[in-house]
């Protein structure tokens, strides 16, 4: 006898559309681009698990699962095998994937418990079967937990609440199913009626909102690193002259309203076209990359460290007055003057920077405070190099 409230959800075409849905989420999944290997790969393996799902639980839809065996092995299997796969694909995606040992276990013992799930009666069977699809949706939410506890924009936010959503009706729909002790037939939900609505269109619709939310994970983070390109210069690292003058200027007006100091630096590698022309090329390029990490080092991380031009190096950050900036552009000249020169790039003898410094004034631009700063560099240079030298401060 059923309890009072249960009933037979006929989720048939929920099973329809969710394996086209599937199809059609795994042929995106196709067109998606990444630079980075290991998140192809697991777009690769969301498209197979979707591929899997899609071509497992089409036939539920069109009523072969409640008479063929072989249809309610392929509905079952599909759909859970499909789901540990998709779920490890978008683990992989936020960095917590499984092993493969592992995932090949869990597709064997889903593969075996169902065979023998489906010679031990059909309770059994619908019990195993929802068993395994609640434990996928656990370990997938599991597998990006950090997109649920801390996602970083709001891709990430939908993608856990997805996931928390499929797990959290796999429990309840377990707990009915456990509950209902009436035959049951595997193609079939045993839910409260509010619930027959909201599990179908659920299990429907999910394939191409996985699908969809992955592909503007992917397409952002894709945004992100070309973003990151675009303002970090190839050879040293630190940020590209157009970096530096889209943020620089923000900076200095930020804190010219609060009334706090911003320095200005422009450093000169000294002689460094006489490296070029004795060691070549290769030397010059290693020099600029260990100058920059020795500048990038001694800087605070309110700093901003840009390549302007050849061996020429800009940093803008805030000061305390010009006692401050002093002793900051006193420790970058010492620390490119001592550092480990013919072990870092193998030279003979040390290298030495040039450093003109200004502090921006009130209502000063960035354009003006730079003059100031390379008319302070080249003072530098002509009275003998490695030293610094300060602008004259505007009236």
């Amino acid at each position: 006898i059923r309890r009072p409230g249960m009933l037979h959800v006929d989720a048939l075409s929920g099973y329809f559309i969710c394996g086209v849905g599937a199809l059609v989420g795994a042929a995106m999944l196709r067109m998606a681009e990444s630079n980075d290997e290991r998140t192809s790969r697991a777009l690769r393996i969301c498209g197979v698990g979707f591929v899997i799902i899609g071509l497992g639980v089409m036939p539920a839809g069109l009523g072969a699962a409640a008479v063929h065996p072989l249809a309610q092995f392929s509905m079952t299997f599909g759909s859970l095998g499909g789901m540990l796969l998709a779920g490890h694909g978008l683990g992989q995606i936020h960095g917590r994937g499984l092993r493969p040992a592992t995932l090949l276990a869990l597709l064997l013992a889903a593969a075996a418990g169902l065979l023998w799930a489906q010679h031990a009666g059909w309770r059994v069977f619908v019990l195993v079967y929802v068993a395994g699809l609640t434990g996928a949706g656990v370990l997938a939410a599991w597998l990006i937990r950090g997109m649920i506890r801390s996602p970083r924009d709001i891709t990430e936010r939908a993608l856990g609440l997805a996931m928390l959503a499929l797990a959290a009706s796999g429990l309840a729909r377990l707990a009915f199913t456990w509950a209902d002790d009436g035959p049951m037939r595997v193609d079939l939900m045993y839910v409260p009626a509010p619930l027959d609505a909201v599990l179908a269109s659920l299990y429907g619709v999910m394939p191409m909102i996985m699908s969809t939310l992955m592909l503007n994970l992917v397409n952002g983070r894709l945004r992100a690193q070309l973003r990151t390109l675009a303002i970090t210069d190839e050879l040293t690292g630190t940020m590209t002259r157009r970096a530096l003058r889209e943020l620089a200027p923000a900076m200095l007006l930020q804190h010219q309203r609060q009334h706090n100091d911003v320095a200005v630096m422009m450093l000169d590698l000294d002689r460094f076209k006489a490296i070029n022309d004795s060691y070549g090329h290769q030397t010059g390029d290693a020099v600029l990359r260990f100058a920059a990490s020795v500048l990038q080092a001694r800087l605070r991380a309110d700093a901003l460290l840009a390549r302007y031009g050849g061996e020429e190096f800009v940093a803008v950050m805030p000061v305390d007055g010009l006692p401050t900036a002093r002793r900051i552009a006193e420790r970058l000249r010492h620390a490119v003057e001592s550092a480990d020169w013919r072990g870092g790039v193998q030279l003979e003898r040390g290298v030495t920077v040039s450093v003109g410094v200004a502090i921006a004034g009130a209502g000063e631009t960035l354009d003006v405070a730079m003059q100031r700063a390379d008319e302070a560099l080249y003072r530098a240079k002509r009275d003998g190099r490695n030293q610094c030298q300060f602008g004259l401060a505007v009236a």
